[in-house]
């Protein structure tokens, strides 16, 4: 892990850009079956009710939440030979690990005790990996266009790995089972995990440099309060990725339900969720070829917005395998929308943390971090508590047939909330304050500072 030092932030090379990324892909592979199969998955599988797990979903994350600012925090004080951030990312595997064997198979008796223990553990994991890893990838690179190729490349991978996991039961159903994601497919995923995170993070912290901090000064959790109560760019994207988080959070936590339940697509889920994020991967050549000539924060605006309103053309389609040839091209269209969202937003808080760090001095990039995830996480447990707890008030039940009103429910929860939510993200979004002419004086002023950079021996 003592990789070569990077004082001169000289750009990162085509390796180091995939090292950076790849560990981005294990983690989606079960990150997004946390949120979106998992749930579904222990309702119909365990003693545990919809509201159950929407609570428990809603309150681990919550607790999850708190151990962000912490991560932050302890991330950016950390000193040791492998640099602050390292030496946690690489701690987070044994938590990741265990968790996830736990996690995907579940006793039939499992209770939501059972349910919350594990989710907490994994979570703690992934925070200990996605926060010192975001505040690692502002530190290499403060360059305006480098900063979205590295937040690319993560992105890319991202969903590389959510398409990992839709691709592992459409393989089975090939090879003569079924293609229908089952407790099966659950523990074969839990076990690809198992090999490809480690080796991938170990790989990343070998190959990826450090990164430098622009000063040495230490950091206090009132200073993090200070600067988002003082800074309007901190305080709007912390806005905007709350109500971001709402809505996703009921659209993740329903989507399952929708399409397997509602739409009596079971059997096709996995083809769609495949189609979904291969046409991101996909995607990602155009957008880099179109985020070059527009400020981010309108392009981020313009994909949620666009997205938000295509939902609701999910009412006019027919139910069961009549809907395909209808649902298919909305999918793309969809999912074509959705590849920038994936990097984005962690490109425009480096900008914020350079406009912190030009306005205060010293570095917080651990904490802003930690703050934007315990926003989000916040925002999408509720997002999701509220989902389930209405699934639940209205009668919806999982694997069973339902009332005109039960399934009216679902759709108001499934497009309704994720409508007014990113809607009201995308309009608050379009007019962020940090755009890239002003990012580049600000980029210009911290190098005219020539403010101390931490010892590389010691980062």
């Amino acid at each position: 892990m003592t990789s070569p030092d990077n004082s001169t932030q000289r750009p990162l090379s085509g390796t180091e850009l995939i090292a950076f990324g790849f560990p981005a892909m294990s983690h989606a592979l079960v990150a997004g079956a946390v949120y979106t199969v998992l749930p579904t998955h222990y309702a119909a599988n365990t003693a545990i009710t919809l509201a159950q797990i929407g609570t428990v979903a809603g309150l681990s994350r919550i607790i999850d939440a708190l151990n962000d600012p912490l991560m932050g925090f302890l991330s950016d004080r950390t000193r040791s030979r492998f640099g602050s951030r390292k030496p946690w990312i690489a701690a987070a595997i044994l938590f990741c690990v265990a968790a996830v064997f736990q996690l995907f198979s579940p006793p039939r008796d499992a209770t939501w005790v059972y349910f919350l223990v594990w989710s907490q553990v994994l979570y703690t994991g992934f925070t200990m990996f996605e926060v010192p890893r975001s505040a690692w990838g502002a530190e290499i690179s403060r360059d305006y266009n480098e900063r979205a190729k590295i937040g690319m490349y993560v992105g890319g991978f991202n969903i590389a790995g959510a398409l990992s996991f839709y691709l592992v039961p459409i393989a089975m159903g090939m090879l003569g089972g079924s293609s229908e994601i089952t407790g099966e497919t659950l523990g074969l995923i839990a076990w690809i995990y198992a090999i490809v995170m480690p080796v991938g993070i170990l790989a990343c912290l070998w190959i990826v440099p450090q990164g430098r901090k622009v000063d040495h000064k230490q950091t206090t959790l009132r200073d993090v309060g200070t600067t988002i109560l003082r800074s309007l760019p901190a305080r709007r994207l912390f806005a905007i990725v709350s109500l971001w988080g709402v809505g996703q959070g009921a659209f993740v936590g329903c989507a399952f339900i929708f399409y397997s339940g509602y739409m009596g697509l079971g059997k096709s889920f996995a083809l769609i969720m495949g189609l979904l994020f291969l046409v991101q991967v996909l995607a990602l050549p155009i957008w880099s070829w179109i985020l070059p000539r527009f400020d981010r924060h309108r392009v981020w605006a313009f994909c949620i917005g666009g997205g938000a309103l295509l939902a609701p053309l999910l009412l006019l389609l027919p139910r069961g395998e009549a809907a395909l040839p209808w649902l298919l091209p909305l999918v793309v269209a969809q999912a074509f929308l959705m590849a920038p969202p994936n990097f984005l937003p962690g490109a425009v808080l480096g900008d914020v943390i350079d406009y912190d760090t030009l306005k205060s001095g010293t570095n917080k990039a651990g904490n802003l971090f930690a703050v934007h995830m315990v926003l989000i996480k916040v925002a999408m447990a509720l997002g999701g508590a509220v989902a389930f707890n209405l699934l639940e008030l209205v009668g919806y039940k999982v694997n069973q047939a339902n009332s005109d009103f039960a399934n009216h429910g679902l759709l108001a929860v499934f497009i309704g909330i994720p409508l007014v939510f990113h809607g009201a993200m995308a309009a608050l979004a379009w007019n962020f304050p940090l755009g890239r002419r002003r990012h580049g004086i600000i980029s210009r002023r911290l190098q005219s500072r020539r403010l101390p950079l931490a010892d590389p021996a010691l980062e």
